[in-house]
């Protein structure tokens, strides 16, 4: 009997101990979860970060300028694709303790600055070091860092610094970057002319974009000319290509008198046989002033690139002539005075042929009977409000 009960006993222990305890409050069929720290990824670059700076378990290094850097294997395989396929790859690299790796093709900043990142996840960045960060970022394949200094000249694209940033752009190669940073000098370019110092230092192709730029407003032919000039003189050696550049300007734009007193008095117009063809035909041009109209060229058209609304003359609600004349964008939001006729005029008629002004007829004293109208036709050249009878 007493065999019996300690069986049935053990029984019941047995069963016990098989059975889950049972939570109050919680179902037995309560799926999983997949849960996740905010805080795990920041300590583990933390702890990899503290354990470089202590150079401990460091088990490779890498050499740029004659500057090491200990870091380690897995850290560095992990985020970049050259290291990756280095260590891997390479079974002699791999498995040798204190391994040393020169890159010839970075410098010991750049280096730096990327390894900083892979064990922070923070890139400080400037335009004075961007580019060799860079470079060093392409050499070790380390992606992120190569979109972060793209997102860094970008977010930072300012009027003060957009030749800067158009300069590293075109080294570094990125289209949409140029692009961009040369919108930015082309917005910019009445400031940049107007620093003599800026416009020394530009280089040759930003300079021919600004020169070759069909809407300058604000900025005269002549300033170009001058920035050109400018240019040209603080580097003897550019004077080799100077007819290059000076093509770009648009002499018959010039008014005469700026033409004989500045341009053609500059040396370099006088002894280049190239610049000194741009100068005579500007100054043929000019003497030929009734057929002007149609002797027009790219170098004679004005730089616009919009279209402009204009109103000439007319009679106000007292009878009285107008001479003034006024200019107003394509929405007529807002108008500006641009100067005067030579002479009052009403009901007259007006054409624009190759971008001179044609103002025909009309009357230049009020007179309801018309008993006094003009038989004249004056013409407002396509840069100057003066009129030609």
């Amino acid at each position: 009997g007493s065999v019996s009960a300690k069986l049935t006993a053990y029984r019941h222990l047995q069963r016990d101990s098989c059975t889950p305890p049972v939570t109050r409050g919680m179902s037995l069929s309560t799926p999983s979860q997949s849960l996740t720290s905010e805080t795990y990824l920041a300590k583990l670059l933390d702890g990899a970060c503290s354990l470089r700076s202590q150079n401990a378990l460091c088990d490779v290094t890498l050499e740029a300028d004659g500057v090491r850097f200990p870091a380690h294997k897995i850290i560095l395989a992990s985020a970049s694709n050259y290291c990756k396929v280095l260590f891997v790859g390479n079974s002699t690299q791999a498995g040798s303790p204190n391994a040393n790796v020169q890159l010839k093709a970075i410098s010991a900043g750049g280096l730096r600055n990327v390894l900083n990142f892979i064990y922070s996840n923070k890139l400080e960045l400037s335009l004075q070091n961007v580019e060799e960060t860079f470079k060093a970022a392409e050499t070790l394949l380390v992606r992120e860092v190569i979109k972060l200094c793209f997102q860094f000249l970008e977010a930072g694209l300012n009027h003060k610094n957009c030749l800067d940033t158009l300069s590293i752009a075109r080294r570094l190669g990125p289209e949409e970057l140029r692009q961009k940073a040369m919108y930015y000098v082309g917005q910019h370019y009445k400031q940049i002319l107007a620093d003599p110092q800026c416009t020394k230092e530009l280089d040759r192709e930003t300079l021919c974009e600004i020169l070759d730029k069909t809407d300058v407003a604000g900025c005269t032919e002549l300033e170009l000319f001058n920035a050109a000039i400018s240019w040209l003189l603080h580097d003897s050696a550019r004077l080799k290509g100077a007819a290059d550049i000076l093509r770009r300007i648009r002499f018959a734009l010039i008014p005469l008198q700026d033409l004989q007193r500045d341009v053609q008095e500059t040396p370099i117009m006088r002894t280049d046989p190239e610049c000194h063809r741009y100068l005579q035909e500007a100054l043929l041009y000019h003497s030929q002033l009734y057929a002007q109209p149609a002797l027009q060229t790219q170098h004679t058209s004005i730089r616009s690139s919009s279209s402009m609304l204009l109103v000439l003359g007319g009679r106000t609600m007292d009878n009285r002539v107008c001479r003034d004349m006024w200019a107003a964008d394509e929405s007529c939001s807002v108008w500006r005075k641009i100067g005067e006729l030579a002479t009052p005029v009403y009901n007259h008629c007006v054409a624009v042929i190759n971008n001179f002004l044609f103002v025909l007829g009309g009357q230049s004293r009020f007179d309801p009977a018309g008993k006094h109208p003009s038989n004249e036709v004056r013409r407002l050249g396509s840069f100057r409000l003066e009129g030609i009878k």
